[in-house]
């Protein structure tokens, strides 16, 4: 079964990151273009349309808080960074 977690319990996002075509072809040549951040953009909103066409309130609710909780982690993360 695949997990969110590394065998420590921690999240292992860079896992995720590094498995998903989308990444790996974005950062073929080391640049990341704002063309390609508006192909990921759409790509994001394409899957978060089919899945809210398909999933139950519940399930959207549980998805919603999880994208709210992963950006707040991200924009926290990015803050601390800018802090050093």
């Amino acid at each position: 079964m695949k997990t969110f977690f590394d065998e420590d319990g921690n999240l292992d996002i860079d896992e995720l990151i590094i498995e998903q075509p989308s990444f790996l072809k974005m950062i073929e040549d080391g640049v990341v273009t704002e063309d390609e951040l508006q192909v990921q953009s759409r790509r994001v909103i394409a899957c978060l349309k089919v899945f809210e066409a398909t999933a139950t309130e519940e399930q959207i609710d549980c998805v919603r808080e999880l994208l709210a909780e992963i950006s707040v982690l991200i924009a926290a993360r990015n803050l601390y960074e800018k802090q050093k």
